[in-house]
């Protein structure tokens, strides 16, 4: 769990937003913002919800927005309550916990290590086929970096609108993919599909919490039910606001920006000896070393940098560590602290 510590020493690696920073008009709108920290914000945010929902070319009604996409996951599987629900993993560690809240137990659906981590048709049909009622996949998949195009996603909801299986899409990073096009584009072809996005990644704000679901209207307003009220600051809802003003040439600037620069990682680990680099779509990347003298992420930390240990994340295992992408000093340092390690 990212958060909490002083890392101003460090150049931590472990999280995977934006690192050129947030737009000015977003740094602007907060301290904007300030002045009305002494009201109440909306209730449930709906001026921001009428501008998330321009942006994707859907009704307000299809939107909810939350305090970060974290707490839209608790609150879906809350509300749903899937009797068989099943995770591809490895993925966000959050997912499989909002369902430790249910009396059913996650069937996982393993993303296997030696096939790339490539998410497999048989392996869903298999888990439809044993009677899935809810399905939880990441796009891109976080840790791995693997983002499935949208004809298969378009297959996938579809067998799980056949099976009246809910299809649950993390997409928090879809908009550093190579080709951002969201699954949001299928929500009224299938009833039982929601879309979690979320709006502090690219635009680095993870301080302000600011996620937001897109669904059929009756799904939303059913989950909108159970959403505690003013779960959206005034300056996070301000901030959102501005951010999605930002032009589509800046969006493009910065994918265009954390593509040279995770490709320039990708060699760069590759070209190390006993180094596994894993394909990614996404800011960040998965790597594997080999069990050294001392353990790895202990080695990073003595060069000052912070990397993700997976190690204990359920489907992930020993000797994995995932980073997101930096800038060239940044990430040249990482490559140089990786050489050394033995």
């Amino acid at each position: 769990m990212h958060g909490g510590a002083d890392s101003r020493a460090l150049i931590d690696f472990s999280v995977s937003t934006n690192p050129f920073g947030p737009p000015p008009a977003a740094l602007d709108a907060y301290h904007r913002a300030a002045e009305a920290i002494g009201s109440y914000p909306e209730p449930y945010a709906a001026t921001l919800t009428a501008a998330i929902a321009a942006s994707l070319g859907v009704a307000p009604a299809n939107v909810l927005a939350g305090n970060g996409s974290t707490q839209l996951i608790y609150l879906i599987a809350r509300v749903l309550r899937p009797l068989r629900p099943v995770v591809v993993i490895p993925t966000f560690s959050e997912i499989a916990n909002s369902l430790l809240t249910l009396p059913a137990t996650a069937v996982p659906v393993l993303l296997r290590r030696d096939h790339r981590f490539r998410l497999e048709m048989d392996a869903i049909d298999e888990a439809l086929a044993g009677g899935a009622d809810a399905l939880f996949l990441g796009r891109p998949n976080s840790p791995t970096g693997i983002c499935i195009d949208v004809a298969q996603m378009t297959a996938i909801v579809r067998r799980c609108s056949t099976r009246g299986c809910w299809c649950v899409v993390d997409e928090a990073f879809i908009d550093f993919a190579d080709d951002p096009a969201s699954a949001v584009a299928l929500i009224h072809q299938h009833g039982r599909l929601i879309v979690l996005r979320s709006m502090t990644k690219l635009y680095a704000v993870p301080g302000l919490r600011l996620g937001y679901l897109v669904a059929a209207e009756g799904v939303v307003a059913n989950l909108a039910h159970a959403l505690e009220p003013w779960s959206v600051s005034a300056p996070s809802a301000a901030v959102g606001i501005a951010c999605l003003a930002q032009p589509d040439s800046w969006r493009s600037r910065i994918r265009t920006a954390l593509r040279r620069e995770r490709e320039h990682l990708e060699d760069g680990l590759a070209a190390i000896s006993g180094c596994d680099v894993f394909p990614s779509n996404a800011n960040f990347l998965t790597f594997a070393v080999p069990l050294g003298a001392s353990p790895f992420a202990e080695h990073m930390r003595a060069n000052e940098i912070v990397v993700r240990d997976l190690a204990a994340l359920p489907g992930a295992g020993p000797g994995l560590y995932r980073i997101g992408v930096h800038s060239r000093t940044d990430n040249d340092r990482l490559l140089e602290a990786v050489r050394s390690y033995r």
